[in-house]
C-alpha cells in the first residue's frame, strides 16, 4: 500500500527541514510528499543554497498564488497530484512526535472508516486555556465515530482535524473530495458527507504530532 503526505505551504520556515526528516524516517515508510506552496518566492527564498532537491528525492513541490489558495481547493490539488492508495494531509507546523505517527495514523483505515486523525500535543511553550483545549480536543483514549454517535456527542461526532489525517482514496473519490471553496473547515465539512454515506471517522490517539497555538 503506498501511502503519500500532502502539505500546503505558506512562509516556510527551517522547521519544514525537521519535518521532512521526519517523515522520510519513519516506521511505515512515505512514498511521495507533496508540498503546495503559496507564492513561490517564499520556497525558494527558504531552499537557497540549501541542495534541496538533491536531499529530498521523494519531493514533489507545486506552486500556487495567494489570489489562488483555498482550504479546500488547493488540496483538492494535491489529491490529484498523487496517486496512492492512501494520502495523509498535513500543516506546515504540525510536528510528528516520533516515528510511527504514519503506522499508527493509518492502522484504523479499514472496513467502513474513510478517514482518521491523529492527536495534537501541545507544544512547549501553550498557555493554559490552549492545554486545555488539546487535552479536550484530542484525549488519549481512540475512538470510531459514526453516525450512530451524532446523538450524544453532537457536530463532535464529525470533528476531523486536517492538521493530521489520513484518507482512504477510494471512499475518498467515490464522496467527491474536498469541497471546491471554503476558507476553512473542509476537514470536518468532508467528514460529515462520509457520516451521512454511512462511513466513520477514526480518532487515532496513539499517532501524535505536536501543534498548538497560543491565541490572544
Amino acid at each position: 500500500m503506498e501511502i503519500d503526505v500532502i502539505i500546503p505551504l505558506y512562509k516556510p520556515g527551517k522547521e519544514l527541514f525537521t519535518l521532512l526528516d521526519k517523515l522520510g524516517s519513519q516506521s511505515v515508510p512515505v512514498h511521495e510528499i507533496i508540498l503546495l506552496n503559496t507564492e513561490e518566492k517564499y520556497f525558494e527564498q527558504l531552499i537557497y543554497g540549501t541542495r534541496f532537491l538533491e536531499k529530498y528525492q521523494n519531493i514533489k513541490v507545486y506552486h500556487v498564488s495567494k489570489r489562488e489558495f483555498d482550504h479546500g481547493g488547493t488540496r483538492r490539488i494535491g489529491v490529484k497530484k498523487s496517486s496512492a492508495d492512501v494520502f495523509v494531509m498535513m500543516t506546515q507546523d504540525a510536528m510528528p512526535s516520533d516515528d510511527r505517527l504514519i503506522e499508527k495514523l493509518t492502522e484504523p483505515l479499514r472496513e467502513k472508516v474513510a478517514v482518521s486523525y491523529a492527536r495534537q500535543l501541545p507544544t512547549a511553550d501553550c498557555a493554559p486555556v490552549e492545554c486545555y483545549t488539546r487535552d479536550f480536543n484530542y484525549p488519549a483514549q481512540s475512538r470510531i465515530k459514526s453516525a450512530e454517535d451524532l446523538k450524544t456527542l453532537g457536530i463532535k461526532a464529525l470533528f476531523c482535524s486536517n492538521v493530521c489525517a489520513a484518507y482512504r482514496r477510494e471512499i475518498y473519490e467515490e464522496l467527491g473530495g474536498f469541497v471546491k471553496h471554503t476558507i476553512f473547515n473542509e476537514d470536518m465539512i468532508y467528514a460529515a458527507k462520509a457520516v451521512e454515506a454511512g462511513y466513520a471517522i477514526a480518532y487515532a490517539a496513539d499517532a501524535r504530532v505536536v501543534h498548538s497555538h497560543n491565541y490572544t
